[in-house]
């Protein structure tokens, strides 16, 4: 059993709330991250991918922690399965067409930013619309 793996049966098995444990997780990661330790943050996001695998923040912030330890490829594999398991995920499709545009990918990142729209729409959330339209950015 790897670390992320030991991490997550701990928070699964302790008499705690897992919503709150989840989030010291996020927060934890956050943390790291910010004192630029990415691959310490990593190994906190996997164990909070694996204990809540629909939450897209674990999938966001693990592509993240893999595109600053120069790790494109880890990178867009993260997105993607955040894709997959935290639907819809606009956010996952632009950090994805993101990566593929400074790949040179662009056909790739075209079809990410399709399904990004897409994805938006059919949510009729307008705040992901509008995070579509700027290209990731909030404004």
């Amino acid at each position: 059993m790897n670390s992320a793996q030991t991490a997550a049966a701990a928070v699964t098995q302790a008499p705690v709330d897992q919503a709150r444990a989840v989030e010291a997780l996020y927060t934890t990661a956050h943390w790291l991250l910010s004192e630029e330790r990415p691959a310490d943050a990593s190994c906190v996001l996997r164990a909070m991918a694996l204990v809540a695998p629909t939450d897209e923040r674990s999938w966001l912030a693990l592509g993240a922690c893999h595109e600053a330890l120069g790790q494109p490829e880890v990178a867009l594999q993260m997105y993607g399965t955040g894709r997959v398991l935290a639907r819809p995920s606009v956010r996952c499709d632009l950090a994805r067409a993101r990566v593929l545009r400074r790949e040179g990918r662009d056909h790739e990142a075209d079809l990410a930013l399709e399904s990004a729209t897409e994805a938006a729409e059919a949510a009729n959330d307008d705040t992901l619309l509008e995070l579509v339209l700027t290209g990731g950015t909030p404004r």
